[in-house]
């Protein structure tokens, strides 16, 4: 897996610095809390980071000022600039892109949404949340030559793909339909999935062998299905209280 990525949270409030923190954490960043734009400056100064969070739910002149000072910071100025923003509407959204944010977000927080649009400022390869699940697959092709049964483990999941865990995996390209359970559900999902990289098995295990599979033709009940599943797994114990 690779390394988690530095990010600065701006925000002023303690609950909300504690949910922004834990739900970076979550979906694999490194951050590092400040309390004013002042404080992230400073702290910029001694340590790279690759984007710049502002809880922007303060009155519009400290909203303004801040956005200024982080635009023009030496330390922070070329750095991506997210605004998470509660009371949004367009004519403020078009002022704070012109001032030169890369985004702005809006609460309660859409966890792919908010993965989606951070993996691309951020330069991360992956754009939808993946989880640890072991999950029991029923595959339409023999892995294992003279082995009847074609079933293998999903170890993490995401709306867009699984990896499957085995020893011989099928090569690149190949098309694959699927049958499984999400946990504590009863309906079976059938899809396809096609294989898009694959990990031997190694004398020094860095991943764990098998190979990634990419959904094709997924229908899009399913993908909300799948998203719902996921964000419930990451985000099921954190709520964002709205007097933060």
């Amino acid at each position: 897996m690779s390394e988690k990525k530095q990010v600065l949270i701006i925000c002023h409030t303690a609950a909300g610095q504690m949910y922004l923190g834990v739900l970076l954490n979550r979906i694999w960043y490194s951050p590092v809390l400040a309390k004013t734009a002042e404080d992230g400056v400073r702290i910029a100064q001694k340590s790279p980071f690759s984007l710049v969070l502002f809880d922007g739910d303060v009155s519009e002149i400290e909203l303004r000022s801040a956005i200024s000072l982080l635009r023009t910071a030496a330390a922070v100025k070329d750095l991506p600039l997210v605004i998470f923003i509660t009371n949004e509407n367009a004519a403020l959204n078009e002022s704070l892109l012109s001032q030169g944010c890369s985004a702005i977000l809006t609460k309660p927080l859409d966890l792919a949404f908010v993965y989606a649009v951070l993996a691309r400022l951020s330069g991360q390869p992956r754009h939808t949340p993946r989880i640890p699940v072991k999950i029991r697959v029923e595959l339409d092709v023999e892995i294992n030559e003279g082995i009847p049964e074609k079933v293998l483990t999903c170890v993490n999941l995401s709306e867009s793909g699984m990896y499957l865990r085995t020893h011989k995996a099928l090569p690149e390209g190949a098309i694959i339909h699927l049958k499984f359970n999400l946990p504590r559900d009863t309906a079976s999902l059938q899809l396809t999935g096609e294989v898009v990289r694959t990990a031997p098995l190694a004398a020094q295990i860095e991943a764990e062998p098998g190979m990634g599979l990419r959904f094709v033709d997924l229908p899009e009940t399913i993908r909300l299905q799948l998203r719902n599943f996921v964000q419930w797994e990451m985000m099921g114990d954190l709520e964002w209280n709205a007097n933060f």
